[in-house]
């Protein structure tokens, strides 16, 4: 016999669909920077932006909390994460150095296919992006295609715990690269691309070793990339 829901569950489906319609709302707006970092954020000028009561998005910001990509402070409320000061990226990157390198060893053994299908896939993306033009959309198009890379390298290793820390971390080195984005005409530079293509022939060769190396090369030269140029000042963007 069907049995239907009681009203109670109902209003939580409710609620539950609400929360997650504002968290996708305001993830997206952190990200498109229209939400900027450290901004405080007014609960019920976003619930009225979002549709939502106050419950919903307070729900929604706690899950973005969770994510690093807000803060809740006990005497001003809720606020988008600054940018990583130096010494915060520094242990980001090196989370991330971690993370990948185990990604890259792990996976090269296990060469599977649909992984290296991705990373090939982000990789000609943005070998195609290069000579595009500058507006910030195509800054972040670009900077997706390189997270997809990543991503794909250490979901390589078929450890979703792993995976879904790579994840959160991704989430917040793109807020914080977005934050510098570059007066430029260039996205990224060829060597981001050939360094990407590297990683793939050492998985495409199931050689740990090589991979492994590759990644952590790659990591290296993108944090000097990342730095102002010594001629220009400016930042490769979407180099890392």
């Amino acid at each position: 016999m069907a049995t239907s829901k009681t009203p109670a569950a109902g209003l939580r489906l409710v609620k539950t669909s609400l929360a997650g319609l504002a968290y996708d709302e305001l993830k997206r707006q952190i990200l498109d920077q229209r939400l900027r970092p450290g901004e405080r954020l007014n609960i019920d000028a976003l619930s009225r932006e979002c549709g939502v009561s106050s419950s919903p998005l307070r729900e929604a910001l706690v899950k973005l909390g969770g994510e690093g990509l807000v803060v809740f402070e006990a005497n001003t409320g809720f606020r988008v994460a600054p940018v990583p000061d130096e010494a915060q990226m520094k242990h980001l990157l090196e989370f991330r150095t971690v993370l990948e390198s185990h990604g890259a060893r792990v996976g090269a053994a296990l060469a599977n296919e649909d992984s290296l299908a991705a990373m090939r896939k982000a990789t000609d993306g943005m070998a195609a992006m290069r000579a595009k033009g500058v507006s910030y959309k195509q800054y972040r198009a670009y900077f997706e295609l390189e997270q997809a890379f990543h991503q794909a390298l250490v979901d390589s290793a078929a450890n979703p715990v792993i995976s879904a820390a790579y994840r959160e971390l991704q989430l917040v080195l793109l807020v914080a690269r977005m934050s510098i984005v570059p007066d430029s005409n260039k996205l990224g530079s060829d060597a981001a691309v050939d360094e990407h293509r590297a990683i793939i022939a050492a998985f495409e060769a199931r050689d740990p070793d090589a991979a492994e190396a590759a990644v952590q090369g790659h990591i290296q030269a993108a944090r000097q990339r990342m730095k102002p140029q010594p001629a220009t000042g400016e930042r490769l963007a979407g180099s890392a």
